[in-house]
Order: structure tokens, then sequence, then C-alpha cells
């Protein structure tokens, strides 16, 4: 990935990963939650430990990635299960400070996500195109399942007629 030109599709991926990688799990667990309508705001807290606006900000900054509510939520839907059960955690947040499990450096006032850009870019690159091939290949298996059911509902359809 050239950091100079992102796709909106790819820097939601790369937001997404990064909050996994930076073992904040929770995080997309509640997105998912949230978009499919079973996680009110103001429960959030009790079931994730973030607040309202907490939640509110990372839907609005994945929104401002994507430039398109309808993109954004896509891919939150499709790519957050894969992440969730891909990708790993590189920052041990058992540890206060917390411990970057790539290079061993205690995260003394900074950021994990930051951390991880900064200084492994390229783990998150790598996780980030994993993550897309898996997300191509769901897209096109659920594409040709579509043109299935649409062919059987035809056929039964130009069936039912005669």
């Amino acid at each position: 990935m050239d950091k100079g030109h992102i796709s909106p599709a790819i820097e939601v991926l790369e937001y997404l990963v990064l909050k996994k990688m930076a073992g904040r799990p929770e995080v997309l667990e509640a997105l998912i939650e949230y978009l499919g309508g079973s996680l009110p705001p103001s429960q959030a807290n009790d079931r994730y430990g973030i607040s309202k606006h907490q939640l509110r900000g990372f839907v609005q900054r994945i929104n401002e990635k994507a430039g398109d509510r309808r993109l954004a939520e896509f891919l939150i839907r499709m790519a957050t299960p894969l992440i969730l059960s891909m990708v790993q955690s590189k920052i041990d947040r058992s540890k206060r400070p917390e411990v970057c499990m790539i290079c061993g450096r205690r995260l003394v006032n900074m950021f994990p996500e930051d951390h991880l850009k900064k200084h492994h870019y390229e783990y998150l690159e790598e996780e980030v195109r994993k993550v897309a091939a898996e997300l191509k290949k769901a897209i096109a298996a659920r594409r040709k399942e579509k043109t299935y059911v649409e062919a059987n509902a035809k056929e039964v359809s130009i069936g039912s007629v005669s």
C-alpha cells in the first residue's frame, strides 16, 4: 500500500485492523452490535467499557474515511468478523504500561495504535492485505450465491407458468 494514496475502503480496513492489533477487539464488537441495532450507544459502556461518545466517534471516523456511510457500514459488517477471527493483537494490554509484542517496547505516554502505525506499519500493511483478500473472496461468494438464488427463482417462476 502506498501511504500517499489509499483507497477509502483500504483506509477503513486499516483503521479496523489497527484497533484489533492494538488489542481493542471490543471496539469492533461494539461497532457490529451498534450498526445491527442491538447496542444502544447508552449501553456501550456497560457491555464494552466504551462511552457513547467514543462509539459515535469511531463510527464518524470510519464514515469520514469511507467517504460514504453505506460503504462504511458495509465494510464494518463484512470485514469486522474476518478481522476478529484473522488478526492477532500485537499489544499486551494486561500490563501497565502496555507492551508491544513485536518489539517489546513499553508504551509510556503513547497510544498503541500510534506506536503500531509509526514503528510497525509493515505488519499493519500485511494484515490489511490478508483481510482485503479474504473480503474479496467473501464478496465474490456472496455475489455468486445471490446469482444462484436469482436464477433458481426465475426457473421456479418460469416452471409454474406452464
